[in-house]
Protein backbone atom coordinates (compact mmCIF):
# COMPACT_ATOMS: atom_id res chain seq x y z
CA UNK A 1 0.00 0.00 0.00
CA UNK A 2 1.40 3.39 -0.97
CA UNK A 3 1.31 6.29 1.35
CA UNK A 4 -0.76 9.35 0.41
CA UNK A 5 1.78 11.56 2.15
CA UNK A 6 4.33 13.31 -0.02
CA UNK A 7 7.85 11.95 0.51
CA UNK A 8 8.99 15.55 0.85
CA UNK A 9 6.72 17.39 3.25
CA UNK A 10 6.96 21.10 2.71
CA UNK A 11 7.74 20.77 -1.00
CA UNK A 12 4.39 22.30 -1.95
CA UNK A 13 4.86 25.09 0.57
CA UNK A 14 8.35 25.81 -0.80
CA UNK A 15 6.93 25.88 -4.34
CA UNK A 16 4.54 28.68 -3.43
CA UNK A 17 6.60 30.52 -0.83
CA UNK A 18 10.17 30.32 -2.13
CA UNK A 19 11.07 32.02 -5.40
CA UNK A 20 12.86 29.57 -7.74
CA UNK A 21 15.53 32.04 -8.85
CA UNK A 22 16.17 33.34 -5.36
CA UNK A 23 15.35 36.87 -4.23
CA UNK A 24 15.06 39.60 -6.84
CA UNK A 25 17.41 42.58 -6.68
CA UNK A 26 15.69 45.43 -4.78
CA UNK A 27 15.05 47.62 -7.86
CA UNK A 28 13.43 44.71 -9.74
CA UNK A 29 11.43 43.66 -6.69
CA UNK A 30 10.14 47.22 -6.38
CA UNK A 31 9.20 47.43 -10.08
CA UNK A 32 7.42 44.08 -9.98
CA UNK A 33 5.57 44.97 -6.78
CA UNK A 34 4.46 48.29 -8.24
CA UNK A 35 3.12 46.52 -11.35
CA UNK A 36 1.38 43.91 -9.19
CA UNK A 37 -0.41 46.50 -7.06
CA UNK A 38 -1.25 48.89 -9.90
CA UNK A 39 -2.55 46.15 -12.18
CA UNK A 40 -4.61 44.59 -9.42
CA UNK A 41 -6.19 47.91 -8.41
CA UNK A 42 -7.20 48.64 -12.01
CA UNK A 43 -8.55 45.11 -12.53
CA UNK A 44 -10.64 45.51 -9.37
CA UNK A 45 -11.83 48.94 -10.52
CA UNK A 46 -12.93 47.37 -13.82
CA UNK A 47 -14.85 44.62 -12.02
CA UNK A 48 -16.57 47.08 -9.71
CA UNK A 49 -18.19 48.95 -12.62
CA UNK A 50 -19.68 45.88 -14.33
CA UNK A 51 -23.07 44.47 -13.44
CA UNK A 52 -24.85 41.16 -14.01
CA UNK A 53 -26.36 42.46 -17.27
CA UNK A 54 -22.83 43.14 -18.59
CA UNK A 55 -21.88 39.60 -17.59
CA UNK A 56 -24.85 38.17 -19.50
CA UNK A 57 -23.98 39.97 -22.74
CA UNK A 58 -20.23 39.33 -22.45
CA UNK A 59 -19.16 42.95 -22.18
CA UNK A 60 -17.94 42.48 -18.59
CA UNK A 61 -15.19 40.14 -19.78
CA UNK A 62 -14.18 42.67 -22.43
CA UNK A 63 -14.10 45.52 -19.89
CA UNK A 64 -11.76 43.61 -17.56
CA UNK A 65 -9.51 42.22 -20.31
CA UNK A 66 -9.47 45.57 -22.10
CA UNK A 67 -8.55 47.42 -18.92
CA UNK A 68 -5.81 44.93 -18.12
CA UNK A 69 -4.35 44.82 -21.64
CA UNK A 70 -4.37 48.58 -22.18
CA UNK A 71 -2.84 49.20 -18.75
CA UNK A 72 -0.05 46.73 -19.56
CA UNK A 73 0.55 48.33 -22.97
CA UNK A 74 0.54 51.84 -21.47
CA UNK A 75 3.08 50.78 -18.85
CA UNK A 76 5.39 49.16 -21.41
CA UNK A 77 5.03 52.18 -23.71
CA UNK A 78 5.90 54.54 -20.84
CA UNK A 79 9.00 52.47 -20.00
CA UNK A 80 10.13 52.56 -23.65
CA UNK A 81 9.59 56.32 -23.97
CA UNK A 82 11.32 57.00 -20.66
CA UNK A 83 14.25 54.76 -21.58
CA UNK A 84 14.74 56.43 -24.95
CA UNK A 85 14.20 59.94 -23.57
CA UNK A 86 16.99 59.65 -21.02
CA UNK A 87 19.65 57.54 -22.75
CA UNK A 88 22.26 58.49 -20.15
CA UNK A 89 20.47 56.18 -17.73
CA UNK A 90 21.77 53.15 -19.63
CA UNK A 91 24.59 54.65 -21.75
CA UNK A 92 27.22 53.05 -19.52
CA UNK A 93 25.85 49.57 -20.33
CA UNK A 94 26.87 47.38 -23.25
CA UNK A 95 24.13 46.74 -25.84
CA UNK A 96 23.44 43.12 -24.75
CA UNK A 97 23.08 44.30 -21.15
CA UNK A 98 20.71 47.09 -22.23
CA UNK A 99 18.56 44.52 -24.05
CA UNK A 100 18.55 42.28 -20.98
CA UNK A 101 17.52 45.22 -18.79
CA UNK A 102 14.70 46.05 -21.23
CA UNK A 103 13.50 42.43 -21.13
CA UNK A 104 13.66 42.47 -17.32
CA UNK A 105 11.50 45.61 -17.29
CA UNK A 106 9.02 43.88 -19.59
CA UNK A 107 9.02 40.83 -17.29
CA UNK A 108 8.53 43.01 -14.25
CA UNK A 109 5.38 44.47 -15.88
CA UNK A 110 3.76 41.04 -16.34
CA UNK A 111 1.84 41.29 -13.02
CA UNK A 112 -0.18 44.08 -14.67
CA UNK A 113 -1.18 41.73 -17.48
CA UNK A 114 -1.97 38.83 -15.15
CA UNK A 115 -4.16 40.91 -12.83
CA UNK A 116 -7.27 40.54 -14.99
CA UNK A 117 -7.04 36.77 -15.58
CA UNK A 118 -8.91 35.65 -12.44
CA UNK A 119 -11.76 38.19 -12.76
CA UNK A 120 -12.12 37.55 -16.50
CA UNK A 121 -12.33 33.80 -15.88
CA UNK A 122 -15.27 34.13 -13.49
CA UNK A 123 -17.00 36.73 -15.65
CA UNK A 124 -16.64 34.37 -18.63
CA UNK A 125 -18.20 31.57 -16.58
CA UNK A 126 -21.14 33.89 -15.91
CA UNK A 127 -21.40 34.77 -19.60
CA UNK A 128 -21.38 31.06 -20.51
CA UNK A 129 -24.17 30.38 -17.95
CA UNK A 130 -21.92 28.17 -15.84
CA UNK A 131 -22.29 30.65 -12.96
CA UNK A 132 -25.12 32.97 -12.03
CA UNK A 133 -24.11 36.45 -13.31
CA UNK A 134 -24.34 37.97 -9.83
CA UNK A 135 -22.06 35.29 -8.41
CA UNK A 136 -19.71 35.79 -11.34
CA UNK A 137 -19.33 39.48 -10.41
CA UNK A 138 -18.85 38.65 -6.72
CA UNK A 139 -16.19 36.02 -7.44
CA UNK A 140 -14.52 38.23 -10.04
CA UNK A 141 -14.19 40.98 -7.43
CA UNK A 142 -12.94 38.56 -4.79
CA UNK A 143 -9.91 37.67 -6.92
CA UNK A 144 -8.25 41.09 -6.93
CA UNK A 145 -9.13 41.63 -3.25
CA UNK A 146 -7.47 38.30 -2.40
CA UNK A 147 -4.53 39.25 -4.60
CA UNK A 148 -4.16 42.51 -2.65
CA UNK A 149 -4.37 40.58 0.62
CA UNK A 150 -1.44 38.48 -0.60
CA UNK A 151 0.76 41.49 -1.44
CA UNK A 152 2.77 41.13 1.75
CA UNK A 153 3.27 37.41 1.07
CA UNK A 154 4.48 38.24 -2.44
CA UNK A 155 6.87 40.84 -1.04
CA UNK A 156 8.41 38.33 1.34
CA UNK A 157 8.65 35.77 -1.48
CA UNK A 158 10.45 38.02 -3.98
CA UNK A 159 12.80 39.16 -1.23
CA UNK A 160 13.61 35.57 -0.23
CA UNK A 161 12.00 35.68 3.21
CA UNK A 162 9.38 33.54 4.94
CA UNK A 163 5.86 34.90 5.55
CA UNK A 164 4.74 35.42 9.15
CA UNK A 165 1.39 36.12 10.82
CA UNK A 166 2.30 39.81 10.84
CA UNK A 167 2.83 39.64 7.06
CA UNK A 168 -0.60 38.06 6.58
CA UNK A 169 -2.29 40.67 8.78
CA UNK A 170 -0.49 43.42 6.86
CA UNK A 171 -1.88 41.93 3.66
CA UNK A 172 -5.40 42.12 5.00
CA UNK A 173 -4.82 45.78 5.84
CA UNK A 174 -3.54 46.42 2.31
CA UNK A 175 -6.66 44.73 0.87
CA UNK A 176 -8.90 47.01 2.94
CA UNK A 177 -7.05 50.13 1.76
CA UNK A 178 -7.14 48.89 -1.85
CA UNK A 179 -10.89 48.34 -1.64
CA UNK A 180 -11.30 51.89 -0.28
CA UNK A 181 -9.22 53.32 -3.16
CA UNK A 182 -11.32 51.48 -5.72
CA UNK A 183 -14.55 52.57 -4.02
CA UNK A 184 -13.36 56.19 -4.12
CA UNK A 185 -12.44 55.85 -7.81
CA UNK A 186 -15.86 54.46 -8.66
CA UNK A 187 -17.70 57.09 -6.62
CA UNK A 188 -15.68 59.98 -8.05
CA UNK A 189 -15.44 58.92 -11.69
CA UNK A 190 -18.52 56.87 -12.57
Amino acid sequence: MTSMVSPRPGRLRRRFVDRAGGPLPPERASARLSAYIYGTLLALAAVVVVDPAAVENGSAVLVVLGTTATTFLAHVFAEIVAGHSIPEATAHLEEPVRRRVALEELRDAVPIASAGAFPAFFLALGWLDVLDPTWAVVLAGAGPVLRMALVEVMITRIRGRRPTLRVLLGGIGIAVVAAAIVAAKVLLTH
